[in-house]
C-alpha cells in the first residue's frame, strides 16, 4: 500500500469515527437542550427573526454592518455543500436523509443563536474601533479546561478551512465543470485547470482586503445567488409537479424505514439517512462547528442577543431552504434513483440537465461557482481569525506579518484541489474529519455558556429593540 491510499484510508476511518452515532447524538442533543431550555425560541420567535433582519445597525459598536456580516457569512454557509452535499446525501442516505437535514436544521437553528450571540458578548473593541474576537474568544472563558480547548479549535478550525472552506469547494466545482466538459466534448483536464485558475484569481483579489472587502463583496452576491438558485430549483419543481406527491412521501417514509434501490442495489438503511442527512445538514449550516462567530463577533451590534436572530434565520435560508430546492430537485427528477453512479455536483447537474437541457450547465455553473466562491472568501477569514489566535495571541508572534503568510498559503491548495478530479471523494471525508474535530471543543463551550447566550437572547426579546 503506497502513501496516498494510506493517508485515504486513516481518512475514511476517522470520517467513520468522528460521525459515527456518539457525535450525532452529542449534536442532537446539544441542539435539543437548547430547544428546551430556550423554549424552542428559533420558533416561537420567528416572527421578531424576520423584523430583526432590517436593523440598519442604529447605536451599534463593531467592523462591519449587520447585512454585510450576515451575508458573508451565508456566503460561508450556503456553498457547495448546498448543492454537492445535498446530492451526496441522498446518493449514501436515500430521500429520507433530507428530512434529517430538515431536523438537523431546526435544532441548529438554536445552537446556532447561541453561538453567534456568544461570539458578540466575548469579543472585545479597541479603542481605535477594531473588533478582537471569534469562537476561540468565548471558548477560553470555559473555567479550567477553556484556554487549552480554545488552543485546540483554533488549530483543528485554520486546518479545517482547507476542507470545507477550500479543497472541498474547489474540486465539487471542477466536477460540475467537468460534467459540462464532456457533455461538450472539451477537454476535461484543460477544463477543470481553468476554473481553478480563475477561482484562485478571483479569490486572492478580495481576500488581500481582509474582512470589510470579504462582507462587501458578500453583500452584494449572496442575495444575487441565492435568488438566482430558488428561482431556477422552483422551476424545475413546476415542470415535475406530478412527482411532488411521492417526493415528499419518500423524504417522510424512508426517513424511519429503509428504502430500496432500483437496479438490484442494496439500497438505504435508516441509520445511513440520519448519518449522511446530519453530516451533510451540519456541513451545509456549520451549526455546532463554531465557524460563524468568528464573522459575527465584527458586526456593528446594539446587543448581543440581536446577533443570535441572524444566526437563526441564516440557518433557516441555508438548510430548510436553500438545501431543500436541490434535495426536491433530484428527487422530484428522479435522478438520484436512476442514476446510482453519480454523486455530489454530478447528480445535481444530471437533474438540472433533464429540466433545462442544454441551458442546465448555465443555470447550474452560475450557482455552484457563487456558492463556492462566497465560501472560499468567508472561510479565509474563519481560518485567519483562528491562526492569528494562535500564532499571534498564544504564541505571540507579530500579527500582521501572520496574516500575510495566511493568505498566502490560503489560495494556494485551489488550483491543485480543482485538477485533482480522482479525490473527490477523499476531500469530502477529509471536510468531515475536519469539521467534526471543530465541533468538539466549540460544543463544550456552547453547552457551558448555553444559559448566558439564551439570556441575553431573550433579554433582547424583552427590550423592545427591534
Amino acid at each position: 500500500m503506497g502513501a496516498l491510499e494510506s493517508i485515504i484510508e486513516a481518512i475514511n476511518f476517522l470520517d467513520g469515527l468522528v460521525w459515527g452515532l456518539p457525535a450525532i447524538i452529542i449534536l442532537a442533543g446539544t441542539g435539543l437542550s437548547i430547544a428546551i431550555l430556550g423554549r424552542l425560541f428559533q420558533i416561537t420567535k420567528f416572527k421578531a427573526v424576520l423584523k430583526n433582519m432590517l436593523y440598519k445597525g442604529t447605536g451599534g459598536k463593531g467592523e462591519v454592518s449587520p447585512f454585510a456580516t450576515w451575508a458573508a457569512v451565508m456566503g460561508a454557509t450556503v456553498g457547495v455543500g448546498n448543492i454537492a452535499g445535498v446530492s451526496t446525501a441522498l446518493h449514501l442516505g436515500g430521500a429520507g436523509a433530507l428530512f434529517w437535514m430538515w431536523i438537523c436544521a431546526i435544532l441548529g437553528m438554536g445552537t446556532k443563536a447561541v453561538e453567534a450571540t456568544l461570539g458578540a458578548w466575548s469579543r472585545r473593541i479597541t479603542p481605535d474601533g477594531r473588533v478582537e474576537g471569534g469562537t476561540p474568544y468565548y471558548i477560553r472563558l470555559v473555567p479550567v479546561v477553556g484556554p487549552a480547548l480554545a488552543v485546540l479549535f483554533s488549530i483543528f478550525t485554520f486546518i479545517a478551512a482547507y476542507g470545507i472552506g477550500n479543497t472541498v469547494q474547489a474540486n465539487n466545482v471542477a466536477l460540475g465543470v467537468e460534467y459540462i466538459a464532456k457533455a461538450y466534448g472539451w477537454d476535461v483536464f484543460q477544463t477543470r485547470l481553468i476554473a481553478g485558475l480563475l477561482m484562485f484569481i478571483f479569490t486572492a483579489i478580495v481576500v488581500i482586503g481582509g474582512v470589510k472587502r470579504i462582507a462587501d463583496v458578500s453583500n452584494f452576491l449572496v442575495p444575487f445567488m441565492a435568488t438566482w438558485y430558488i428561482a431556477a430549483s422552483l422551476w424545475i419543481w413546476i415542470k415535475y409537479s406530478s412527482n411532488l406527491p411521492l417526493t415528499f412521501s419518500e423524504i417522510f417514509t424512508y426517513a424511519f424505514t429503509p428504502q430500496a434501490a432500483a437496479g438490484g442495489l442494496s439500497g438505504w438503511l435508516v441509520y445511513s439517512a440520519i448519518r449522511y442527512g446530519f453530516a451533510r445538514g451540519l456541513f451545509s449550516n456549520e451549526a455546532g462547528l463554531g465557524s460563524a462567530p468568528n464573522m459575527y463577533a465584527y458586526m456593528s451590534v446594539d446587543h448581543p442577543g440581536r446577533v443570535g436572530l441572524y444566526g437563526i434565520f441564516e440557518v433557516f435560508m441555508d438548510t430548510i431552504v436553500i438545501c431543500s430546492m436541490t434535495g426536491i430537485v433530484d428527487i422530484v427528477t428522479r435522478v438520484y434513483i436512476e442514476r446510482p453512479d453519480l454523486s455530489g455536483a454530478a447528480l445535481a447537474m444530471e437533474a438540472f440537465y433533464r429540466a433545462y437541457g442544454i441551458w442546465a450547465p448555465v443555470v447550474l455553473g452560475i450557482a455552484l461557482a457563487l456558492f463556492a466562491y462566497t465560501t472560499l472568501l468567508t472561510w479565509e477569514w474563519y481560518g485567519e481569525v483562528n491562526w492569528i489566535y494562535f500564532w499571534s495571541r498564544t504564541l505571540k508572534l507579530p500579527e500582521k506579518p501572520m496574516r500575510w503568510v495566511w493568505r498566502v498559503m490560503w489560495v494556494i491548495p485551489i488550483i491543485p484541489a480543482a485538477i485533482a478530479g480522482e479525490l473527490f471523494e477523499v476531500f469530502w471525508n477529509f471536510a468531515d474529519v475536519a469539521n467534526g474535530l471543530m465541533a468538539i471543543p466549540n460544543l463544550i463551550a456552547v453547552a457551558y455558556f448555553t444559559p448566558v447566550g439564551i439570556g441575553l437572547i431573550r433579554d433582547f426579546l424583552r427590550s423592545g429593540k427591534i
